[in-house]
């Protein structure tokens, strides 16, 4: 079994129960823990590190070990992957039962050419649609998946109805310029009931009160951000008029993605 391949960074608990934990906290996992639990004395002599069930949501030093053959690291408070991308020497990933969410976290692991187990159940990915199939053909070197040995014609539906997935990107946070700001969208709004009073006037309508239209200025904060969404949704069915078919099939898998990811997250939290 996963937690008994080496000695536990804690005493040991039992595996057949699945702990229900909280979609933020944890600790950081620090050099000193590393080198703690593999009983070793550099970062670079690491190849095997069992950190299963260390109440951990940071791992960024996982990016210094550049020997690490076999680790597991499940049942824990891990998002992401990302730091696995530089070990390239790792032939075994144990990651179940984290907050995983998305299929594209994989990509992290598509230049480790030596991976060939990874256990990633219990995690909102694997709740997604096509989840096996969009894993193996992300991975196509891995030969055991979930604790169920990759067979050559799964590796060739995979190649079929696996879903394509590439890298996510950082959000990049928007300039003072980028970003409409209360004020002017205030400003804007004003601008036209004036305009639309000068109508209603000559017909002899009551004027509209620009106070009765829009909220308090104190919500100027949530007013920005769906004045940006708005934007930013316009924006995207600009672009959606100028692509072809498969553009628009791709564009539709990943609509797919996120919101499975999102109901995953959702009934996570409701649990």
């Amino acid at each position: 079994m996963e937690s008994s391949m080496y000695p536990c960074c804690i005493a040991p608990i039992d595996t057949t129960f699945l702990r229900e934990k909280p979609l933020i906290g944890g600790r950081v996992l620090t050099e000193e823990m590393v080198l703690k639990s593999s009983n070793v004395k550099s970062l670079t002599a690491v190849e095997r590190l069992n950190l299963w069930s260390c109440d951990l949501s940071d791992i960024t030093v996982m990016n210094k070990l550049p020997n690490l053959e076999v680790c597991s690291i499940s049942s824990n408070f891990i998002e992401s992957i990302k730091d696995f991308q530089n070990c390239k020497k790792l032939r075994e990933l144990y990651v179940r039962n984290n907050n995983i969410s998305t299929l594209g976290e994989l990509c992290y692991l598509k230049e480790l050419p030596n991976l060939k187990v990874l256990w990633i159940q219990k995690n909102p990915i694997s709740e997604l649609e096509n989840y096996r199939n969009t894993v193996i053909r992300t991975l196509p070197n891995i030969e055991k998946l979930d604790n169920v040995h990759v067979t050559e014609a799964e590796k060739e539906t995979a190649k079929k109805e696996g879903f394509e997935i590439c890298i996510p990107k950082e959000p990049t946070p928007p300039t003072k310029q980028d970003t409409p700001t209360f004020s002017n969208w205030r400003q804007t709004i004003e601008l036209s009931i004036e305009e639309i009073n000068k109508v209603r006037i000559e017909h002899n309508l009551e004027p509209l009160h620009i106070d009765k239209l829009l909220p308090p200025s104190h919500t100027h904060k949530r007013d920005e951000e769906f004045d940006k969404n708005n934007h930013i949704l316009q924006a995207v069915f600009e672009l959606i008029k100028e692509l072809d078919e498969t553009s628009l099939m791709e564009i539709h898998k990943d609509i797919n993605f996120r919101l499975q990811a999102i109901r995953a997250y959702k009934n996570k939290i409701n649990k």
